[in-house]
């Protein structure tokens, strides 16, 4: 999966335009609203939103570098110092859950980096945390691990990109339970096929 460029500041200004939309403050909200807008990202334009490397869990996807950044951990500890205190200053966690971003404008945020964020919280931002984990669970890039989740076979498995491009069950019960039958990101076979060949082409340059 490609992780290049994955910019610190494009990410704070990523979650604090999804909290100015939605007042969602809580970690699994904004990380789950981050997984739905790059999904829509990807699939349209090719190129990943924020470039960060995704996780299955037992809850879902987690985009792992911005998890570090929310709880200071590992990749935040291998920012330069002048890093770590931007994101000291303008990013802060309370009782492990409760994230709080400053606003530090939005010119890291490309036209269509902010189609996919609206994406997101047009059809996610109503639902709360564990509602968005289940929806989580009906698209194919996390439920292809699920049997092992199920069975505690592992705890965590690296996401693939080219896996976003695939459509979930149509009858999945999360899309049936919450999306009332009908999923956002449906999309031809054919168009979506070309569009993962077109993304393994620029990953390639």
């Amino acid at each position: 999966m490609q992780t290049n460029n994955y910019s610190v500041e494009k990410t704070l200004q990523a979650l604090y335009y999804l909290q100015s939309k939605t007042e969602k403050h809580d970690k699994m909200s904004l990380i789950k609203l981050l997984f739905f807008a790059d999904r829509f990202h990807i699939r349209t334009f090719c190129i990943p939103l924020l470039n960060d490397q995704y996780t299955a869990m037992q809850q879902g996807p987690v985009c792992s570098r911005t998890y570090d950044l929310i709880k200071k951990g590992q990749y935040y500890d291998y920012l330069p110092r002048n890093m770590k205190s931007f994101v000291i200053e303008n990013l802060s966690l309370k009782n492990g859950t409760e994230v709080t971003v400053k606003n530090t404008g939005f010119d890291r945020l490309s036209k269509s980096d902010i189609m996919a964020l609206d994406f997101a919280v047009e059809h996610f931002g109503k639902f709360e945390k564990k509602e968005l984990s289940k929806i989580s669970h009906a698209y194919p890039e996390w439920a292809k691990y699920k049997v092992y989740f199920d069975t505690k076979v592992i705890s965590a498995e690296p996401m693939d990109y080219l896996d976003f491009f695939d459509n979930p069950d149509p009858h999945s019960r999360y899309i049936d339970s919450y999306l009332e039958g009908k999923d956002p990101y449906a999309e031809d076979k054919e168009l979506l096929a070309a569009k993962k060949e077109e993304y393994k082409t620029l990953l390639c340059r």
